[in-house]
C-alpha cells in the first residue's frame, strides 16, 4: 500500500439521506486473494471491541485516589492535536497520532481523551458520532486498567510507519450504492508502532507494540474541514 492523495468524490444525489445511512466494508482474504467486498453498515465491520490492553508494569506506589479526580491547572492539556484542515492526508496523519497520545500522569481519564477527539475530529450532527465515541473508547484502556497504568506513570504515543488509502477502497466505492457514502468519504489505513514508557522500581522502562487500523473520514464537498466518521477494530484494518 503506497501513500497517495485521494481523488475528489462526486456529491451524492441526496446528502441528507446519506447522513441517515451507514456503510460497511467487509473484506475476506484467503490465500492472498480478495473474495468479497460488501456494503451495509460500518458497525458490522467494527465488531466487538478487543480485549482490554494489558497494563505495562511499573512502580509499586499507587496514586492517591483523590489525585485522579483533580484536573491539572499548571500543565498544558496533554491531548493530541487534530489538524483542522481540508487536506485529507494531513488530517488522517494528525488524527492517527492524536488517537494514541495520552499520559496518565496528567490526571485525566479515558473519557476526557474520547471527548477531546470528538471535539476536534467529529461532526456532532452526524448520526455516526455515537458509534465513533464507542470506537474511540475501545482504543483506550478501561478505567480499571487506567488506574493500574497510573501507578506506573505510563504514557503513550504512536510512530507511524505507513499510512495511505487501502487498495480495496476503490472497489468499495465502485460497489457502494448511491447515497450510501457521504460525498468526500475516504479510508486511510495506518500501520505503526505504539510506544509506552513508564517507571518500574524507580527506573524508566519502555514497551513497543505494532498496531494497524483504518479510519473512515469525510472531506469536501461534505465538509470544508475533514471529519472523522468511524474506526475499525484495532489490528483489523482494510488492506
Amino acid at each position: 500500500m503506497k501513500r497517495r492523495t485521494p481523488s475528489p468524490q462526486q456529491p451524492a444525489a441526496d446528502p441528507e439521506r446519506a447522513r441517515r445511512l451507514r456503510m460497511i466494508v467487509a473484506t475476506v482474504l484467503g490465500t492472498g486473494l480478495l473474495f468479497i467486498i460488501t456494503i451495509a453498515t460500518i458497525g458490522l465491520l467494527l465488531g466487538p471491541p478487543d480485549d482490554e490492553p494489558t497494563p505495562m508494569v511499573g512502580s509499586n506506589v499507587a496514586p492517591d485516589p483523590g489525585d485522579t479526580a483533580e484536573r491539572p491547572t499548571t500543565r498544558s492539556t496533554p491531548f493530541g492535536t487534530v489538524a483542522q484542515t481540508g487536506d485529507a492526508d494531513r488530517f488522517a496523519e494528525s488524527t492517527a497520532l492524536a488517537l494514541f497520545a495520552w499520559d496518565t500522569r496528567d490526571g485525566y481519564q479515558p473519557t476526557d481523551y474520547v471527548q477531546s477527539m470528538l471535539d476536534q475530529a467529529s461532526d456532532p450532527a452526524n448520526e455516526e458520532t455515537d458509534g465513533l465515541a464507542t470506537d474511540l473508547a475501545a482504543y483506550l484502556p478501561n478505567r480499571a486498567a487506567w488506574i493500574e497504568l497510573q501507578q506506573y506513570e505510563t504514557r503513550q504515543h504512536l510512530e507511524i510507519d505507513q499510512i495511505g488509502v487501502p487498495d480495496t477502497w476503490a472497489e468499495v466505492q465502485r460497489q457502494a450504492r448511491e447515497d450510501t457514502l457521504l460525498p468526500g468519504t475516504i479510508a486511510y489505513t495506518v500501520d505503526g508502532t505504539r510506544h509506552r514508557t513508564g517507571v518500574w522500581e524507580g527506573k524508566e522502562v519502555a514497551t513497543d507494540h505494532p498496531v494497524a487500523f483504518t479510519m473512515f473520514i469525510a472531506c469536501e464537498p461534505t465538509y470544508e474541514q475533514c471529519r472523522l466518521l468511524r474506526l475499525t477494530v484495532l489490528d483489523k484494518p482494510l488492506r
